[in-house]
């Protein structure tokens, strides 16, 4: 694949991976999701009239991941990163992200299996689990990671302006005080809120600005090609 359409696909799945992540995060206020101190009954009974929104949830939230991992891989191959420290650092990141993420949806899907079999202690469990832990773990290791080391990717390859890999350095120390901060305060918790919205704006604007530097490389190739045309050719 050349640099021109893996730039393309990785504005394609930068776009569509967080539109589907803010979809799975907004789709609770719809809802009324209950909170996870409600008593177990309750919660069965939730979801048991909600069961194809913890379906989707999942799917929303490990497609979105999925694809906005496959983004962050992007930016490491176009910047010829994948055999120096900071891509390794990148790979190994986003696949622990996506580890967590698949293990939340699976925490998710349990929810409704529970409920079908009048589980309540398996309810309570797999929803608690669900909603709350990783907010508090995302923070700590996979975000802090993968945006530290697209940051020293980006600084490196210069794949995007150099304005992408300073804020992605800032969202990396702000997501590491968020998960310490998540830890012993309520407010820890709300930054990291704050800064999972903020990351899925980063990776958007990252991925438009992929598409743009995408169709500027085009147009150098089609002038060449235009002055090439024009160029008259000697007859033999």
């Amino acid at each position: 694949m050349s640099d021109q359409s893996l730039r393309k696909f990785g504005m394609v799945c930068g776009i569509i991976g967080p539109l589907l992540l803010t979809m799975y995060f907004a789709t609770p206020a719809f809802v009324s999701w209950p909170n996870a101190s409600v008593p177990p009954d309750q919660l069965v009974q939730f979801a048991k009239t909600h069961e194809v929104v913890f379906y989707l949830g999942a799917w929303l939230q490990s497609t979105g991941a999925l694809l906005s991992v496959i983004f962050f891989l992007v930016l490491v191959q176009l910047a010829g990163a994948q055999r120096h420290l900071a891509g390794l650092i990148t790979i190994v990141a986003v696949a622990l992200l996506l580890t967590v993420v698949v293990i939340e949806a699976a925490m998710l899907v349990a929810v409704p299996f529970g409920a079908a079999n009048n589980d309540a202690a398996t309810v309570a469990t797999t929803f608690a689990l669900s909603n709350g832990v990783f907010v508090r773990v995302f923070p700590l290791a996979p975000a802090t990671a993968v945006f530290a080391g697209t940051a020293a990717v980006l600084f490196r390859g210069h794949v995007l302006a150099i304005g992408f890999a300073w804020s992605a350095l800032a969202i990396a120390a702000l997501f590491e005080l968020a998960g310490i901060a998540a830890i012993f305060s309520a407010a820890g918790l709300t930054l990291a809120i704050v800064l999972s919205i903020a990351q899925e704006v980063w990776i958007i604007a990252a991925a438009v600005g992929l598409g743009v530097a995408a169709r500027a490389a085009v147009i150098p190739t089609e002038k060449q090609s235009i002055r090439t045309d024009s160029v008259p050719h000697s007859a033999y």
